[in-house]
């Protein structure tokens, strides 16, 4: 009996922490996230295989994405959001958060390295997800 319910408890969390992996999220510009460059539009952010610090961003309409790795923040987020730095007109995806679930932190990429060298300053610009 002890096995059963060790099982379906671990069977829960899995499968919570899957469902707590996907957002959804429009973007009215176009920005970079990873190596990758995206038009504008709806977007999908959820974990790829087992190792939960790989994610894909993928167009909602076309299914076409990027990979890009995130590392995981100590705390539990209250909103889902997804946040880009603005370096002049280009947005970079830098983190996001899933109500609840985690937030995710984007290291320096190399589209983030580029705008960099031009010597502006980041906003931060958030947008709500679902």
């Amino acid at each position: 009996m002890k096995k059963l319910a060790m099982f379906t408890c671990l069977a829960l969390l899995t499968v919570g922490l899957a469902s707590a992996q996907l957002l959804t999220f429009t973007s009215k510009a176009p920005f970079s996230a990873g190596n990758g460059n995206l038009p504008a539009g709806t977007y999908q952010i959820q974990s790829v295989g087992e190792d939960l610090m790989t994610f894909q961003v993928s167009s909602v309409s076309s299914g076409h994405g990027v990979l890009f790795e995130a590392d995981s923040t100590d705390t539990t987020p209250t909103t889902s959001a997804v946040t880009f730095a603005k370096y002049g007109d280009k947005l970079i995806l830098k983190s996001f958060t899933v109500n609840g679930g985690g937030g995710y932190f984007i290291p320096l990429s190399l589209p983030e390295k580029q705008a960099k060298k031009s010597g502006a300053k980041p906003t931060k610009v958030t947008t709500p997800a679902k």
